[in-house]
């Protein structure tokens, strides 16, 4: 049994460097069979696990609160209409954004938000909603934000809007 489990320790490889030949390929050496080897380092390297795609609100979550450290995270130095519109534009990148405390008289901010962005094609105007949210989750969770309504166009969208604003010739 002794010699089965040398045998089975002998047959794994272990990597203990690598090396670059004049060829410019990587290459590893490894401890195989009791001896040193160098084969090329694609045949030792490490694959990384995939995780299963994510769907529905939790790829909306995940794409709108970036993977750390985004810019996009709040920053709680700032004043919060700042950090919000740092935070929208980093994000979204809109060609229009407008933003208004509604909440003047009570002191508690609720903000406005009327925004267009390329981002928002091919989303429901839910899930549009639903991904802003998620940005500002901390703040409405922590109160730092009272309330939110928001207006989140496509250009397209936003130009068919303002065209039925404006009055008849």
């Amino acid at each position: 049994q002794q010699q089965q489990q040398q045998q089975q320790q002998d047959d794994k490889a272990t990597v203990v460097g690598d090396v670059e030949h004049e060829t410019k390929q990587a290459t590893k050496e490894v401890v195989a069979n009791g001896s040193f080897q160098t084969v090329p380092a694609a045949a030792v390297a490490i694959q990384p696990t995939v995780a299963a795609p994510l769907s529905g609100l939790e790829a909306q979550r995940a794409a709108a609160n970036g993977s750390g450290g985004e810019s996009w995270a709040p920053d709680l130095s700032l004043p919060l209409e700042e950090d919000v519109e740092r935070r929208l534009r980093a994000r979204y990148a809109p060609t229009y954004l407008e933003m208004e405390n509604q909440g003047n008289s009570c002191g508690a901010l609720k903000l406005a938000i009327v925004m267009v962005s390329e981002a928002f094609r091919g989303q429901s105007r839910i899930n549009r909603q639903r991904e802003v949210q998620s940005i500002l989750k901390s703040d409405l969770d922590s109160g730092r934000l009272h309330a939110l309504s928001m207006m989140l166009k496509t250009p397209e969208e936003h130009q068919k809007f303002i065209a039925k604003q404006e009055p008849a010739s």
